[in-house]
């Protein structure tokens, strides 16, 4: 799951199309605040990371021609947001050379690019989860809620939404099956 759906980025070219921009910013821009904020910046700086990073899509979409030859959407991205976390730290670090900040103990932290698609991933199937929530009747997406993302017992779910083990199934099923077509038409499979 390593491509953009072309037809968004196709889409967000057009600027008469509020719709496009508005599903592409619900997808991208917790996207560019988390994987900002678990770099190490805190939530101000990240949100100018994350402006910074839509206001140069806008500036540069326009000239965008989607060729997975050329490379991947995903990874221009990626060099964007890094090279803004980077900038924010060196500004930072003119700013408040402070050596406390070699004092501290070394943890081990995931490196940039499991961050990056650990994020990418989570955020896209965030995004799809509430596209799947508006798509199915309320009672079968809270029992998929219930037994896959919270791990609820299927005779717990029954009781709870006085449904019989056969439908908390189906609901599961309808669910995945929902989320998945919309993970593979928006993120694409050929990963």
């Amino acid at each position: 799951m390593n491509t953009t759906r072309p037809s968004l980025l196709l889409r967000v070219r057009n600027r008469e199309d509020d719709r496009a921009w508005g599903e592409f910013v619900a997808l991208y821009r917790p996207l560019l605040l988390r994987y900002a904020q678990a770099r190490g910046l805190d939530p101000e700086d990240a949100e100018d990371v994350a402006q910074h990073c839509l206001a140069n899509i806008i500036r540069k979409i326009r000239d965008f021609e989607y060729d997975p030859r050329l490379g991947r959407f995903r990874s221009w991205l990626r060099r964007m947001v890094d090279h803004r976390v980077i900038s924010v730290f060196r500004r930072r670090r003119e700013l408040h050379a402070d050596t406390r900040e070699f004092e501290r103990p070394q943890q081990r932290e995931r490196s940039p690019d499991e961050t990056w698609q650990r994020i990418w991933l989570e955020e896209h199937l965030r995004h799809c989860l509430e596209q799947v929530r508006t798509r199915v009747a309320p009672h079968t997406f809270e029992a998929f809620h219930r037994v896959v993302l919270k791990g609820c017992p299927v005779p717990e779910v029954c009781g709870a939404l006085d449904m019989t083990p056969n439908q908390v199934y189906v609901a599961r099923s309808r669910v995945t099956r929902h989320l998945q077509d919309l993970m593979a038409e928006l993120v694409g499979e050929d990963g």
